[in-house]
């Protein structure tokens, strides 16, 4: 039975809802400070832990065939994927009737921009952030790494299949000279691209220099000082605006992967509970539903503030606030916004992501 990894399981969850409080914008809250402000990184270790996880899983796998191989990646992803794509497009629907009959308008009007008729198909084909002619914040905005990562699934495979035995340093290299095309600020692929490219392959390259290490025994207080530091070093990161900061979390969470996968410390230990744990179950469920929620009580305070007159939605460097007047009603607010994702989030693993699962289950074995 393949190992599963509890602690980098846990990450995925409280990553996933550090990228909530990223795109939630309170004033005065918890969602200012500069830590959540940089939460954006944190899609680059999503991508990192998927090469580390499906170098484990799959990266020598005996007589691995595509199609199972795919079809099992295809149902992981693509059930709740379709699901909130599903959802975007009727809230541009709900856009139009409000514009059409009231005349209001929620930021955009309802099928431009990002929400344009025109990105459906890519969505539909998760393509979307791979061209030059395609946005990859449409619709779903948080699905352009899922989009992403789904053809990353593609590409490993075809490492397995063209390298054979050197595919360890074909993921090397790919993760190498992405890196340093980053680092000269090339153009020859999409940003995203380069984003998932780097991450995904090195993090599989990653996963080989554990697997050589694994047998090492680390004593817990040294494994709790290294992991302190670790995450002290992740958080002055993602808190301060530094040049090439992509390519340092790059880097720096190839080692936090590398090393959390011993679980050898104290915030390994504290990660292996229950609430962390079931937080790492729903992640996949946390990443991809939160902007319509997110959309959703925004619209609200929107409507909110053209019937009360007050300014509880203001607009401030372009971005679109929610003021309640205090910073403990803000920040109250930002605790109820993170309970109901959490809940929906449950809702949704359950009755979308695990029966999409068990019907990919179903094709697989009756073919």
């Amino acid at each position: 039975m393949t190992r599963r990894f509890e602690v980098l399981d846990a990450f995925r969850g409280l990553c996933a809802l550090s990228v909530v409080l990223f795109h939630f914008r309170v004033v005065g809250s918890v969602t200012e400070l500069p830590f959540f402000r940089g939460s954006e990184l944190f899609v680059e270790f999503f991508f990192a832990l998927s090469g580390f996880v499906l170098a484990h899983s799959y990266g020598f796998r005996e007589n691995l065939r595509f199609k199972p191989y795919i079809a099992s990646r295809f149902f992981r992803l693509y059930p709740l994927y379709f699901c909130m794509l599903m959802v975007f497009i009727g809230l541009e629907l709900v856009k139009y009737l409000a514009y059409k009959v009231a005349g209001f308008s929620f930021n955009a009007l309802p099928f431009t921009g990002h929400g344009s008729p025109t990105q459906i198909l890519p969505n539909l084909l998760m393509l979307q952030s791979w061209t030059s002619l395609t946005d990859p914040l449409s619709f779903n905005y948080p699905s352009w790494s899922i989009s992403i990562e789904f053809y990353l699934y593609v590409l490993l495979f075809l490492t397995l299949f063209l390298f054979g035995r050197f595919k360890v340093w074909s993921w090397l290299s790919i993760a190498v000279v992405i890196l340093i095309l980053m680092e000269q600020k090339s153009d020859l692929l999409q940003p995203y691209v380069f984003n998932g490219l780097s991450c995904f392959f090195g993090g599989a390259f990653t996963y080989v220099v554990f697997a050589k290490i694994k047998h090492l025994s680390i004593p817990f207080i040294v494994g709790s000082i290294i992991e302190v530091l670790l995450l002290s070093a992740v958080a002055y990161l993602v808190s301060n605006e530094i040049a090439d900061r992509y390519i340092y979390a790059t880097l720096l969470f190839y080692v936090v992967v590398l090393f959390f996968a011993f679980e050898s410390g104290v915030i390994s230990k504290l990660l292996n509970k229950g609430l962390f744990q079931a937080l790492g179950k729903w992640s996949y469920s946390i990443y991809l539903t939160h902007a319509a929620i997110l959309f959703m009580i925004t619209s609200m305070a929107m409507v909110g503030q053209k019937v009360l007159g007050k300014e509880i939605a203001p607009t401030i460097n372009d971005a679109r606030f929610i003021d309640l007047g205090s910073a403990l009603y803000n920040n109250l607010l930002v605790l109820l916004v993170l309970c109901i994702v959490i809940a929906v989030s449950m809702t949704t693993y359950k009755y979308i992501e695990l029966k999409g699962q068990a019907l990919g289950k179903r094709i697989i074995n009756s073919k």
